[in-house]
This record gives structure tokens, sequence and C-alpha cells, in this order.
């Protein structure tokens, strides 16, 4: 009976093992082909187990469908106690084993990913502000365009997500301008503005557009998301709505890595024409641009990221992003990204 038990133990371990090693090569296949550093380095590390509550609810369920004892007498209970000894303890020695197996596996890996990540945390410590980088030229000039739908006596609207930014390089100022700062701090925006023309004003509590119903001729909206049927309501009647955004295709070498599904259907100037087709807008014009931004030096990524998307620049929240453009750089002396923004011009009927 001992000798059936034993061989019974080894032979799930056995399988347990096997089972493991092939999921972790699946993994191992994915994480290279993501270029995720962060998973290598997390095979670095002392073995902890941590699953016995896992493993408790496995057996119980596994033992309840298969004891052939009575249920709750002391018999099942004894076997039960014996069956889940047995389950966790099998676990642990195939969890010890499949780290070994992954460390003796990925042993280059895990080297260079240490490696790297050191030199990363070095240039962290030692990072300065406006390193240059290159980027395509651009196929269309947004603030050239939207100069050709304003003039002197425009009511003009800018929804924006950058603090103001945006507004501050314009010099276009109509007799009413206003900034419309959605989720941003509005007073921040105030102060940046405060020595120029325009009205710092926000969403109302419901979330509407700041303005009485056909009250502006132009809305420019610069990154935000926006309420169609908001926007057609405060538009003027032959007002215009020119939606400046980044399309699907923006950044994908990074969201590829943090979303490995992608993302369903495609934003791009098409798709954002279509839907305000769907409302009774008339579409004037439509520019799309695929361009690249080319950095030598994880100093300038950060630096690009600094600019135009801070929460981007935090090189510890996506630090699998950060190891893998350092690890292309020395290979390639560059790191290369893809840019997509596009512009539609539309028109209230």
């Amino acid at each position: 009976m001992i000798e059936y038990i034993i061989i019974l133990f080894v032979s799930f371990i056995t399988i347990m093992f096997l089972t493991q090693v092939l999921f972790f090569e699946i993994s191992r296949k994915k994480m290279i082909e993501a270029h995720n550093l962060n998973w290598f380095l997390s095979l670095d590390r002392q073995f902890h187990y941590n699953r016995t509550g896992y493993m408790v609810f496995v057996c119980l369920v596994c033992y309840f469908i298969s004891s052939p004892e009575k249920l709750f007498t002391v018999r099942w209970l004894i076997y039960f106690i014996v069956f889940l000894a047995l389950g966790i303890i099998a676990d642990v020695i195939v969890q010890y084993l499949t780290l070994l197996y992954g460390k003796k596996r990925c042993h280059k890996q895990i080297t260079d990913s240490r490696l790297l990540k050191n030199e990363l945390v070095e240039i962290s410590q030692t990072m300065s502000e406006d390193i240059p980088y290159q980027e395509s030229v651009s196929q269309y000039d947004d603030k050239d365009i939207l100069n050709k739908y304003v003039d002197s006596s425009s009511h003009l609207a800018f929804l924006t997500v950058d603090g103001g930014n945006y507004v501050r390089d314009y010099n276009h100022f109509t007799e009413a301008t206003f900034v419309v700062e959605p989720y941003g701090d509005i007073e921040k925006t105030k102060m940046k503005l405060s020595d120029l023309p325009v009205k710092v004003t926000k969403l109302t509590p419901a979330g509407q557009m700041p303005f009485k119903d056909q009250k502006i001729d132009v809305v420019m909206c610069m990154n935000s998301n926006y309420d169609k049927y908001e926007i057609s309501r405060i538009l003027k009647q032959d007002g215009y709505f020119l939606v400046h955004q980044n399309g699907t295709a923006n950044y994908k070498e990074f969201l590829q890595m943090y979303m490995p599904f992608g993302m369903k259907g495609s934003w791009d100037a098409y798709s954002c024409a279509q839907t305000l087709e769907e409302i009774g807008m008339r579409i004037i014009e439509k520019f799309e641009d695929y361009g690249t931004i080319r950095f030598t030096s994880v100093q300038a990524i950060h630096s690009y990221f600094k600019k135009v998307s801070p929460d981007l620049a935090d090189m510890n929240k996506y630090q699998a992003f950060y190891l893998n453009a350092l690890k292309t750089i020395k290979e390639n002396h560059f790191y290369e990204m893809t840019t997509h923004k596009f512009l539609v011009v539309a028109q209230k009927g």
C-alpha cells in the first residue's frame, strides 16, 4: 500500500511538473515576443511558496468529487487531511522545480535584464531635461487649419487636457476665446493663461459644456474625450467642430507591451468622421498623419514623455518599456516609436 502511494505521489509530481514546464515555455515565448524583460527579472528571486489557500480549495473540490468515504465522518476527515498534505507537498516541490528550471532555462535573459535594470537605475539618477529626439515631418499644421475657420469676431472654445499648453502657444485669439479644462486642475490652467485674453472654465457638474445653446462658432478639441451631442448643442448653425486626436496606432510599441491583445476597432480620421456624420454634421476635410519619432537615449524618451504625456515618463511604473527601449538602443543605436494623429473638420448643418 505504501509503495503504491509513493508511486502515485511521484507520478503526480512528474505530471504536474511537465505541465508546468509546458506552460512556462508558452509564457517564455510570449514574453520574448513582447520584449518583456520584467518577466525574466521576476525569475531572479528566492523561492517562496504562497499557494496554500489555492491548494486547499483545489484539494477540497477534488476530494469531494473522488472520495468514496461518507461525507464529514472521522474517516473522511483523516483521509482528507492526508490528501491535502500530499497535495500541498507535491505543489511545493513542483513550484520549486519549475523555478529552478526557469532560472536555468533563462539564465542569459535574467543576467542581461539584471544588468539593464542596474543601468536604468543609474540613468534615472542622472536624468536631465530637453534631450533632443528626431520626429518625422508632420503632414499637416493643426493651428494653420484652425485659423482658416476663425476670425476676430468668432466665439472660439478649446477643449483640452494639457493644462493650457496648447492654448499658450496659440496666437490668434478672438473677441471671445474660452478654454474648457474637463479633467485637470482648473486653477493651474488659469494661472498659466492669466496673461492671455481667454476665459478658463470647466464642464458643469452634469458633465455638460458650460455654454448656452448655439453659443459657439468654433470648437477645437485637442486630445480630449467629447460628447458629440453636446458639441452640436453649443455650436451655432454652420459652426465648425475640429477634432485633433491621437489614433489607434499612436505609440503602438508601448501599447502592445501593456495591452497585448490590442483594442477593438480602429480610431482614425475615417471612424471619427463617421461618428460625426451620424448626428448630421457635414465633414469639410480630414487629415491623417502616420509618423515616427526616433530616440538615441533613454534620457531622450523620458524628456519627450515629460512634455507630451507626463504619466509615461514614470520609469518605475513602466520599467518593462524602458528596459526594452534601453536594450534596443544598445543593439541598434536608436529606439523608434510610431506616431498616429488625425484632424477632422466638421460643420453643423
